[in-house]
């Protein structure tokens, strides 16, 4: 337990600064002599929620105490007989689930009580303002995830209950999520603490690590996971993540992800952005390589992705070029057609030219003719005139 590293971070998410609204994340942890403790909590946001930022708070503190007194007392009445036979370590474990939200469930009220809903508070509410006014449903005005875990030397147990990641690093540089899928967290809809079947669906993951002893684990908020499009990605930049923190001082680690959180929602989920979890560095060293290939991996799917979208444009660019060609050749098949059927014209206007100067040329001839018959006549005509005069 020593030599792991216990660690939590929240930034608020760049669209929220925007906004001007506050950071629904939550995260805290905990540590014992023989026991560590870590906790992330989102909270819902939406206008009925009005006050999410508050339930996560009590969410993650919750849990912290929960877990706390579920350590100590499995060491104090030396319980780990019972964690070691299946049936009685679910009930053992469902016991404290149940402790977990009904024990939120009296945070919210008494949080309620403290400070009353007020008339602008329920405004916020819209469609449910008036049934909070008749003090139903009023958990939902705190809605939250969560999901936490308690790492002992004997074994550790981790719980979620709506959406977001728990990544655990193997011993062998593995990356995997071990956490049942909730079937009702869809897109943008999540299970919640405010759930009335909240305890009945809170999933839960026990390992003894004499037969599975995790490196590293982090949970977070859905912030993360949106912020890459795929597990793939996902993977790659848990794998990297780990490996930098590996190279790190204990006092280094917070001001890393201080400056990485806020990075991750504002190129990304535009979200909230909270961590926490542990990791211990000197067995993270051994398998450096192949967290380094599963960052190869990631990188050269992009550059596959990369080399894909060119090649797609490159089809795009030479289909474009085919279809024009072609329409061009029609074009010129037009053209030339409209050519050759105005050569057919020009010749057909030259023939008929042609044509009307050969008639005009007989006609001319025909005129001359016409004339020389005339002046011949003309001439007789005078003549005859001439010798009748003479007669007289």
């Amino acid at each position: 337990m020593s030599q792991t590293t216990l660690f939590s971070n929240s930034t608020i998410g760049a669209r929220h600064l925007l906004q001007q609204m506050t950071n629904q994340d939550s995260c805290q942890t905990a540590a014992g002599p023989d026991y560590q403790i870590f906790a992330v909590a989102d909270g819902h946001g939406a206008t009925e929620c009005f006050r999410s930022e508050i339930g996560s708070r009590l969410a993650v503190d919750v849990a912290i105490k929960n877990l706390e007194l579920f350590a100590q007392t499995i060491k104090k009445y030396d319980l780990y007989s019972y964690l070691s036979r299946p049936k009685e370590r679910d009930e053992l474990i469902r016991s404290l689930i149940s402790d977990i939200v009904a024990q939120w469930n009296q945070y919210v009220y008494a949080d309620i009580k403290a400070y009353p809903i007020k008339e602008e508070e329920y405004e916020r509410s819209q469609t449910l303002s008036s049934i909070y006014q008749k003090g139903m449903y009023l958990t939902n005005i705190y809605g939250s995830t969560m999901i936490a875990g308690l790492v002992t030397p004997e074994y550790i147990v981790l719980f979620q209950q709506g959406d977001g990641t728990l990544v655990v690093l193997e011993e062998d540089g593995t990356i995997d999520d071990p956490m049942p899928e909730d079937d009702l967290c869809i897109r943008n809809l999540t299970t919640s603490l405010c759930d009335k079947d909240a305890a009945k669906r809170m999933r839960y993951v026990y390992m003894d690590r004499k037969e599975k002893d995790p490196i590293a684990m982090i949970a977070a908020t859905d912030g993360v996971e949106r912020s890459f499009g795929d597990n793939i990605h996902l993977s790659a930049f848990y794998a990297e993540l780990f490996y930098e923190l590996s190279e790190l001082d204990e006092e280094q680690v917070g001001a890393y992800l201080a400056n990485l959180l806020p990075q991750i929602s504002q190129r990304g989920s535009q979200d909230d952005v909270t961590m926490a979890g542990f990791f211990d560095a000197g067995r993270i060293g051994p398998i450096g390589e192949v967290l380094v290939k599963t960052v190869r991996t990631a990188r050269s799917m992009d550059t596959m992705k990369s080399a894909e979208s060119t090649l797609k444009q490159e089809i795009t660019s030479k289909n474009h070029y085919i279809r024009e060609s072609e329409k061009l050749h029609h074009e010129l098949m037009d053209i030339e057609n409209e050519m050759k059927a105005l050569e057919k014209h020009r010749q057909d206007i030259i023939r008929e030219i042609d044509q009307i100067q050969k008639k005009h040329m007989s006609t001319l001839i025909a005129c001359k003719e016409a004339k020389n018959v005339y002046d011949k006549a003309n001439c007789l005509f005078i003549q005859s005139l001439i010798a009748l005069e003479e007669h007289k």
